[in-house]
């Protein structure tokens, strides 16, 4: 098995943990930014991409889009089947490989989804191929110098480095990064800064909540072992480091671009 296919079933495994659905619902604004950015979706056939249990999905559905949703993760596609019954077709897909005709959506739509494939440059050239001409893409990326940022390399002293290479979610928050992603196959290439709330009510509210909630951080808890409470202190402390309420404003750029 090559690097990439290792990496994409350890992802399929990963984004398996814990209870997406809490974590889903605090990040529906950023989904509600991406469909307003896209409006109107009335008609227009949509996809969503690497789109969890499908916050984006079900807003495009609600206003009378012809909705498909696809994730790499079995029990994401469980959870959003569940959630928007037969107004989205799902599918159990990679987004480096889509199985889907060349031309068949006007829209699409990723929330802090394609983010994660090990390949961006095949992820956008399939999202290229099944977009129609002048077809609109809009994601969303967490910057690579906010508050997730700053979380992900307090994390970083915990595990040793990556044996793979290639980009990681976080240089999707990179403007200049993205934008020559996009320069092959899309044009009219848009980005914006936006936030997101990231509040609790105490440091350990919030490592409660990732604990549960947070694929990415039930994986690492058990990838740190001993030292699992010692890395969720870590994030506490970043979080707040007086130990008050978190009140933290995640920024994430919102991107659209036309398919040429």
């Amino acid at each position: 098995m090559g690097t990439t296919d290792t990496r994409t079933e350890g992802a399929r495994r990963m984004w398996g943990l814990g209870d997406y659905t809490g974590l889903a619902g605090r990040l529906m604004p950023a989904s509600q930014a991406l469909i307003e950015k896209v409006e109107p979706v009335a008609g227009r056939r949509v996809l969503d991409v690497a789109a969890g249990t499908g916050n984006a999905a079900w807003l495009a559905a609600e206003r009378g889009a012809q909705v498909t949703a696809c994730d790499l993760s079995p029990r994401m596609v469980q959870l959003g089947r569940e959630r928007t019954g037969a107004r989205v077709e799902w599918l159990e897909a990679n987004a480096e490989d889509l199985p889907l005709p060349a031309g068949s959506f006007d829209v699409a739509l990723s929330a802090f989804g394609v983010i994660f494939v090990p390949r961006p440059e095949v992820a956008l050239a399939q999202l290229r191929r099944v977009l129609v001409p002048g077809g609109v893409l809009a994601l969303t990326a967490w910057t690579n110098d906010g508050v997730m940022a700053r979380m992900t390399d307090a994390l970083r002293p915990f595990f040793p480095p990556s044996p793979t290479e290639g980009p990681d979610s976080l240089s999707w928050g990179k403007e200049a990064q993205v934008r020559s992603w996009l320069s092959e196959g899309f044009t009219r290439i848009e980005v914006q800064r936006r936030t997101l709330p990231w509040h609790f009510d105490s440091p350990a509210q919030m490592t409660a909540f990732l604990k549960e909630h947070s694929p990415i951080h039930v994986a690492l808890g058990h990838m740190a072992g001993e030292r699992a409470g010692e890395m969720f202190a870590t994030l506490e402390r970043m979080a707040s480091p007086e130990g008050g309420p978190v009140r933290l404003e995640a920024e994430y750029l919102l991107v659209s671009a036309v398919a040429a």
